[in-house]
């Protein structure tokens, strides 16, 4: 049987200094091919609750899955779709 792999939506939030992350979603999948597959979508798809008016987005390969800015009409938010694949009980 093959590894478990999750998929990790962690979301900005906040507002002024008082933005930090969490985790917003978090799923897991039967293997990593499955999972990348969904970060993916999830990276071009995922509509955060902000920017309430969304411009436009830029999304990032990075080396554990993708790093989302969608640009609002006066500020770049940014959400993360990170893969993990799960070790131990």
């Amino acid at each position: 049987m093959g590894s478990t792999w999750w998929v990790v939506i962690e979301e900005q939030g906040g507002t002024g200094d008082g933005r930090g992350w969490s985790v917003a979603d978090a799923a897991p999948y039967p293997g990593r091919d499955v999972a990348e597959g969904e970060a993916y979508l999830l990276a071009k798809q995922h509509r955060p609750p902000r920017p309430w008016s969304p411009q436009g987005r830029t999304v990032l390969r990075v080396s554990d899955g993708y790093l989302v800015l969608v640009k609002g009409k006066t500020d770049v938010w940014q959400f993360r779709v990170t893969l993990g694949e799960q070790v131990g009980g």
